[in-house]
């Protein structure tokens, strides 16, 4: 949930300072008088550039009838064989310097024309072979000139164009030069022409893959929009004015390569600054996280603002150098250039490394290491300690009215509580009889004495002493069960559900260590009882491990390489996909689970120690953040004692049934 607030918030954010780089249309303008010019660059290359482009004209309103009839009165009946009062279609360009549009293109090619940092090199019609009225149009299709003055004109003409790597410094956004093409010598002889009565619009883009970049911008009136990319510059430029406002002194500059404004250097620059401002914090989260126990990370939390913040102002850093133009709105002289982006890019991966350092450390500071140690209680371990036990089925010491004496070497004489009688020491507990007064007796010799030697009391009221019983409250049914004080609760099991006395707490990850499996099945049995949702991976078959533990309603997924229709059946050789991919899904799906994980022999022999290690250590981490029980049994005979070492720290509680590891 958090995740989606934040990126909603992002795009929000994003949007509402890349609305005023979307492309406005046009201002309305009456159709009256109209002259639009249109031009485009499509330029490639690394700093010497060479492309071409595309200029037209668009006449509306009076201006289209002006033009018309000063086109006629200037060029009719100059081509033999055409209708007079008409405009033919040869009419417009029957060689390279006669006719209207041959005019034009002369012109504009004699005079050198260079705008937005290139120079034109040819003129020619996009269609060579066709009839010229295709490139020109609203001319030869009007019948009525002299009365048509409502009917556009659109000129298309193509050229070549390219640039030197020599930089160009203030160079004119617009050129006069496409005016004076459009209105030359000949048409404005007629006295058909009132160009300073029209109203022009002139209209720019460039497209240009270059290491070059566009600055020194100094507009006026017109509206420029340029988009920065890895591959170069796009660039849009509008303005509308009169014949006696021209924008002679809308200029601009070009580099063909400058270290601060090349767009590549700055997308690198602010690519290394996005990718600091977005792991410094996460990895100051990281060490503080890790500087809880495992069990307690969980109340690690992230200063969620401050991740919030740090990809925000990786959209603005993105923004901003893709469009450098966007506070037009506000200024057109507003331009972000490349020392914007260098500063800004660097000054917001310095602030947000040093404040997640800070923040981060001061949490570190404040954390209580107190207040994560487990109480210390009877019969409880500690988080991360191993716990020692003697193997199922050993003899296993009880508590004694005194002390049993440890075993003595032969060549010593044994010791013990001296006998009331023959006043020698009582070595066996079974011959050990104890009168109501504390005085002690061998049984052999109660039964010759009859009568205590101390208080007089008779001697048959004198009892056998047994081992000391407590009663001990099943964790999963609630019922009292008597049990020799001392016992391993692991291995005693509850006379009413079958299930072992030992209460194992949900939420940590378990090592068994023991050569018989059959302890961590009962503790996962356990925590079913106890309301978890069972999960099952084991190298047993799924029939035969539910007969063995009372486990019906768990999930049993069959840790083999075959396939079976009916089992559920998992490779043991696609752990970080097809294995890691389930527990997730299992654990995620629910809130109380436990899962045993029996096959870990297996799992090394089919892939290794280390990969098998990275395996326990992405899914311990997982339960522990999931709230999940894991319990992961092994034998001794698999695994070095330098592994086995290694692997015990990866676990909350180790329980270890063999000791030293031996039978």
């Amino acid at each position: 949930m958090r995740r989606s607030f934040a990126l909603l918030a992002a795009m929000v954010v994003a949007a509402m300072f890349c609305i005023p780089i979307i492309p406005q249309a046009a201002n309305g303008q009456s159709s009256e008088n109209l002259v639009i010019i249109k031009t485009d660059y499509q330029m490639l290359g690394l700093t010497e550039l060479h492309g071409g482009g595309h200029l037209t004209y668009e006449l509306r309103g009076q201006a289209a009838g002006d033009l018309r009839r000063a086109v006629l009165a200037a060029y009719d009946g100059m081509y033999a064989g055409t209708t007079l009062g008409t405009i033919d279609s040869r009419e417009l360009r029957f060689d390279a310097q006669s006719g209207y549009i041959g005019r034009m293109e002369n012109y504009l090619e004699s005079n050198g024309i260079e705008f937005f940092a290139g120079y034109t090199i040819s003129f020619a019609p996009l269609h060579r072979l066709e009839d010229i009225s295709v490139d020109a149009t609203g001319f030869t299709t009007v019948t009525d000139i002299a009365t048509d003055n409502y009917t556009p004109i659109r000129i298309f003409l193509y050229f070549n164009a390219g640039n030197s790597n020599v930089p160009y410094y203030y160079f004119p956004l617009m050129t006069r030069a496409f005016i004076d093409a459009l209105f030359h010598t000949d048409v404005m002889n007629t006295g058909e022409l009132h160009p300073e009565s029209y109203i022009y619009q002139y209209k720019h883009t460039d497209y240009r893959v270059s290491a070059g970049s566009f600055q020194d911008l100094n507009l006026d009136k017109g509206k420029i929009q340029i988009a920065r990319t890895p591959a170069g510059e796009i660039v849009s430029y509008t303005i509308t004015f009169h014949y006696n406002e021209m924008p002679i002194t809308e200029t601009g500059s070009f580099k063909p390569f400058d270290i601060l404004e090349n767009p590549q250097m700055q997308f690198a620059i602010v690519f290394i600054c996005a990718y600091v401002m977005s792991t410094m914090p996460t990895r100051m989260y990281a060490n503080y996280k890790f500087a809880y126990p495992r069990k307690f990370r969980h109340k690690a939390l992230k200063i969620t603002w401050l991740h919030i913040t740090s990809k925000v102002m990786i959209i603005l850093l993105l923004v901003f150098y893709f469009f450098p133009t966007l506070f037009g709105f506000i200024s057109p002289k507003i331009f972000l250039g490349g020392i914007v982006i260098w500063a800004l890019s660097i000054l917001f991966a310095v602030l947000f490394s040093v404040l997640a350092k800070v923040l981060y450390d001061k949490k570190l500071e404040d954390v209580n290491k107190e207040q994560f140690a487990t109480p210390e209680r009877k019969a409880v371990r500690r988080p991360a300690e191993t716990v020692t036990r003697a193997p199922a089925g050993a003899n296993v010491v009880v508590q004694q009215p005194y002390p049993r004496p440890a075993p003595q070497p032969t060549s010593e004489k044994p010791s013990g509580p001296p006998c009331a009688v023959c006043k020698k020491p009582i070595t066996d507990y079974v011959d050990l009889l104890k009168c109501k007064c504390g005085q002690l007796y061998h049984e052999e010799c109660a039964e010759v004495a009859k009568h205590c030697t101390k208080c007089g009391n008779a001697l048959v009221e004198i009892v056998p002493t047994g081992p000391a019983m407590v009663d001990v409250k099943c964790p999963s049914c609630g019922k009292m069960n008597s049990v020799e004080e001392g016992l391993d609760l692991l291995l005693v099991k509850c006379s009413s559900c079958n299930v072992i006395l030992e209460k194992v707490d949900d939420g940590y990850n378990y090592l068994i260590v023991d050569n018989d499996h059959a302890t961590a099945f009962q503790m996962f049995v356990s925590l079913l009882k106890n309301g978890s949702t069972g999960l099952s991976i084991s190298t047993t078959f799924p029939d035969k491990l539910r007969k063995e533990h009372d486990m019906q309603k768990a999930e049993v997924i069959w840790l083999t390489d075959t396939s079976v229709a009916d089992k559920k059946t998992i490779n043991p050789h696609r752990l970080e996909f097809e294995m890691m991919r389930m527990y997730a899904a299992f654990v995620k799906s629910n809130p109380k689970s436990a899962i045993i994980l029996d096959g870990f022999e297996y799992l090394v022999v089919e892939n290794g120690f280390d990969k098998v290690f990275k395996f326990i250590k992405k899914i311990n981490d997982l339960s522990s953040v999931n709230n999940a029980t894991l319990i992961v049994p092994i034998g001794t005979s698999s695994l070095e004692p330098d592994q086995l070492g290694t692997l015990k720290k990866e676990f909350d509680k180790v329980i270890d049934m063999v000791g030293n590891g031996n039978e």
